[in-house]
């Protein structure tokens, strides 16, 4: 891509404003959410924003557009504004989409940390248990101007973000305090945050457990395919899910969708069997679903942690060997 004397790109900027925007989105959509400092300033497609003033101006609200940015609760810390500390969110004014990975408290403020959520003195308020401060920081317009969405990754803080809804949750039984904040469940692991607290028109927050909430949602598509006896391509599949989200949670959820379709999975797990009926009455009423998805969703989460990976792959072929020999029993009966 040359340029003449004056800096102008002989080719790109002589095509259609629209073809040009076109261009700019194929070229700086990356598959992946950027950690700026790591990723963009290496690669080869970003130079198109080098080539002179015009296209940078066009290129740059584009390249935001079509991309998440990762940081960590660890970048809106008060205390850490070293670079060293701190992920550069380059052009604040210009970010459209966060991925917050890291829900714990600062690398600063840890050092302030007590049990139960409890914090010492000199915590700073983005830092505090109950999450006030750092979502103040993400809603209220004034670092993130044009911010249209933002997904809090609680996955490795399931126990923070507990503390957090459990709060909320208090707080929503004074009405004007839920009109202001409150937590919606959205999907498993899902929790959307509404209220007239987000100052932002259009702005999305939602907390995410995004493995649980990706590996279930995957497996639900595939609902109809999946038996007692398993799926096409078992093997395959788990091993990527494992590589790319989780080690163990892949194997706790497949157990749970091939043991549904057990004959005895309602009288060996009632309560599990129970809340998901539920929920899928509530689906083919049309109705809301947000309460039952969360009272499915802390049971999954119970048993996730009672049985591990290890524990559910024997308590699987179990419930496939009782269920050959039901099957054989019902045969010759």
């Amino acid at each position: 891509m040359t340029t003449d004397g004056d800096g102008e790109c002989l080719f790109l900027t002589r095509l259609p404003g629209e073809l040009r925007s076109l261009i700019y989105s194929h070229v700086l959509t990356f598959s992946r959410p950027l950690k700026l400092r790591q990723i963009v300033a290496g690669s080869p497609n970003t130079s198109i924003l080098r080539t002179n003033s015009q296209i940078y101006s066009e290129a740059l609200p584009a390249f935001y557009s079509c991309n998440t940015v990762l940081c960590s609760r660890n970048d809106f810390c008060q205390y850490t504004d070293s670079e060293d500390l701190q992920t550069p969110l380059h052009r604040k004014d210009q970010i459209r989409n966060l991925l917050v990975k890291n829900f714990s408290q600062s690398i600063k403020c840890s050092s302030y940390s007590g049990r139960n959520n409890m914090f010492l003195a000199g915590c700073c308020e983005v830092c505090q248990p109950t999450a006030t401060g750092f979502l103040q920081v993400l809603t209220s317009g004034n670092a993130f101007p044009k911010l249209k969405s933002v997904v809090i990754d609680y996955h490795n803080h399931v126990g923070e973000f507990g503390y957090v809804k459990d709060v909320m949750r208090r707080n929503a039984k004074l009405e004007t305090l839920r009109l202001h904040r409150e937590l919606v469940c959205t999907g498993m692991g899902q929790f959307e945050l509404r209220g007239t607290s987000i100052v932002l028109e259009g702005l999305k927050v939602v907390f995410r457990d995004v493995a649980m909430n990706e590996i279930w949602n995957r497996f639900e598509k595939r609902e109809s395919a999946i038996s007692i006896w398993g799926m096409p391509n078992e093997v395959a599949i788990l091993q990527k899910m494992r590589e790319d989200y989780d080690r163990d949670l892949p194997d706790q959820l497949y157990f749970l969708m091939c043991g549904r379709k057990s004959l005895l999975w309602s009288r060996l797990f009632e309560v599990i069997d129970r809340l998901w009926k539920n929920l899928d009455k509530v689906r083919e009423q049309r109705e809301d679903e947000a309460e039952a998805m969360e009272e499915l969703y802390n049971e999954v989460v119970r048993l996730t942690r009672r049985f591990s990976r290890n524990e559910t792959n024997p308590l699987l072929m179990m419930l496939r060997t009782e269920e050959g020999s039901m099957m054989e029993m019902m045969r010759m009966s």
